[in-house]
């Protein structure tokens, strides 16, 4: 089983959150259920209370990623 460092953000936080609210396409790699993976889409909502982030695709489905799971986001 691998084991990931934590996601280590260049910029600031806020910078961070702030780059994520806007409505562009982001590529985001994250672990779930222990297996890297990669997912392409525009954030259209960011629960910082229940930590969790959810995109649409191009073909308009649904995801949904905890934060604690990103490992890079560009």
């Amino acid at each position: 089983m691998a084991f990931y460092k934590p996601l280590q953000m260049k910029v600031g936080k806020r910078m961070f959150l702030k780059q994520l609210a806007e409505n562009k396409s982001v590529t985001i790699n994250y672990v779930k259920n222990g297996i890297l993976q990669t997912t392409t889409g525009r954030v259209y909502c960011l629960n910082l209370r229940e930590q969790i982030l959810s995109l649409k695709d191009e073909q308009k489905n649904s995801l949904t990623i905890r934060l604690s799971g990103i490992r890079k986001v560009y």
